[in-house]
Order: C-alpha cells, then sequence, then structure tokens
C-alpha cells in the first residue's frame, strides 16, 4: 500500500481518526478495513488487539504515520478504510439537500442510528461524507448507515418514485410537524445550514411540514430541526 498520507477526497480510502470510530467498524463493517494503525500510547491497544485478531484484521505500530494522517494532532488509533458504504434501501429515508458542513453531517449520522434511521440520501453539492471529519462526528454511527448521493431531486425521486416526501420548511402552506400524517415509505427533507431547501421541493406532490417553536428565535439550526423531525416520526410510525 502506498504512503499513507493526510486525508483528500480523490482518494479511494479514508480513516478513522480515534479510538471510538475505530472500534465501531471493526464491531460493524470490518469488511471495509483494509489495516488498523495503533500507537504505543494506547491505553485500551490490547482490547482492540483482541478484537482485530479474532476478525483477522492486520495492524501495525507506525507512531509518525498517525502523526502524519492526523494533521499532527494526536491519534492513538485509525482505521484505513475503503470507500464501499453500502447504497440506500427501502426503508424511509432522510434527505439532505446541499449540506455544507461537516461536523453538522456527522452529528445528524449519529442522530439517524439513534431514531432508526438507516438510510441517509444527499443531494447536489455537499460535503465529503467520506471525510475522517463527518466520521469522527459520527461517533462511529457512519458504519450504521447506508448513504447514496444524488445531483437532483429528479434524479433520486427517478429512483424511489414510491417514497412520499415531507419538506421541513417555514411556508404558508405547510403543516405542523405533530399535526402530520405520514405515509410510509417516507423521505423527510431538510436544507443545507443558509439557504434551507431549494424550490425543488415546492413541486406539487411534496408535503411541507413546519416544527412550531417560540418567536423568540428565526429558525432551528440544521442539526436540531432533524433531530426533532426524526423522533417524532421515529415515536410514532418507526
Amino acid at each position: 500500500m502506498e504512503r499513507l498520507r493526510a486525508y483528500k477526497k480523490e482518494m479511494e480510502y479514508s480513516y478513522t481518526l480515534g479510538p471510538f470510530p475505530t472500534f465501531e467498524i471493526i464491531k460493524k463493517r470490518p469488511e471495509l478495513i483494509i489495516r488498523v494503525i495503533l500507537s504505543g500510547e494506547f491505553n485500551e491497544k490490547e482490547k482492540m488487539i483482541h478484537l482485530l485478531d479474532s476478525k483477522a484484521i492486520p495492524y501495525t505500530f507506525e507512531e509518525k504515520t498517525l502523526e502524519r494522517i492526523g494533521n499532527k494532532k494526536k491519534i492513538f488509533a485509525a482505521a484505513v478504510f475503503k470507500k464501499e458504504i453500502p447504497e440506500i434501501e427501502g426503508d424511509n429515508h432522510l434527505l439532505l439537500e446541499e449540506v455544507r458542513d461537516m461536523g453538522n453531517l456527522g452529528t445528524i449520522i449519529r442522530t439517524m442510528a439513534g431514531f432508526g434511521f438507516k438510510d441517509l440520501v444527499l443531494i447536489g453539492n455537499t460535503c465529503d461524507y467520506y471525510h475522517p471529519k463527518v466520521v469522527r462526528g459520527s461517533m462511529g454511527s457512519f458504519f450504521s448507515i447506508r448513504i447514496s448521493a444524488f445531483k437532483t431531486l429528479e434524479e433520486y425521486l427517478e429512483k424511489w418514485p414510491n417514497h412520499n416526501l415531507y419538506a421541513f420548511v417555514l411556508d404558508y402552506s405547510s403543516r405542523k410537524l405533530n399535526e402530520t400524517q405520514y405515509i410510509m415509505p417516507f423521505t423527510l427533507c431538510f436544507g443545507n445550514e443558509g439557504a434551507g431547501l431549494s424550490e425543488a421541493f415546492s413541486k406539487e406532490g411534496i408535503q411541507k411540514v413546519f416544527i412550531p417553536q417560540t418567536d423568540e428565535v428565526d429558525s432551528l439550526n440544521l442539526t436540531l430541526a432533524c433531530g426533532v423531525g426524526m423522533y417524532e416520526t421515529w415515536r410514532n410510525y418507526v
């Protein structure tokens, strides 16, 4: 394998930077792992080595490599893994359009796992979902979900025409979240951190939904809005 360096989008592999996401990929997606790199200072190395040996996953001790791929930050464990997360299936979907913030995306993925959502749809020019910041922000939940990216909403609808879409927007025609009837299979749709959903989500047949709130704030941030939406549907439908 080539000399490992700091992550770049064009690479065919990515990293879990840190013990927790590394433990998670070993448990949930061991088939994706190329190898694991450990620090001699890692205080749980024996536990991880036992797990690696049980799954026949190769590992090495390389302090300088960890420093290099971690951008000189102290990293005690990292997995090098193939970019082969499974494509979405026909369950209920969470759709994000033009999401740019990697920390937000990681947090949303973690919330998905918490509320039983397994399928993430990304529309348009989103951030690199394989970036180690996303993986780390998800606390390893990245390896519990399936992801598919589409250039446009139309491309997604061609593939999944039977999903019922619910667009979270502040609009005069929107229904309150808790007064909306969700017909499965459904797709909860959220826009990016600044502009929200595009006009593509105004088309006929897409139900508009809003989250009731006080007038003390203009809107909820994306990660919180996604969490509220997923919790409401999980509580009643999933």
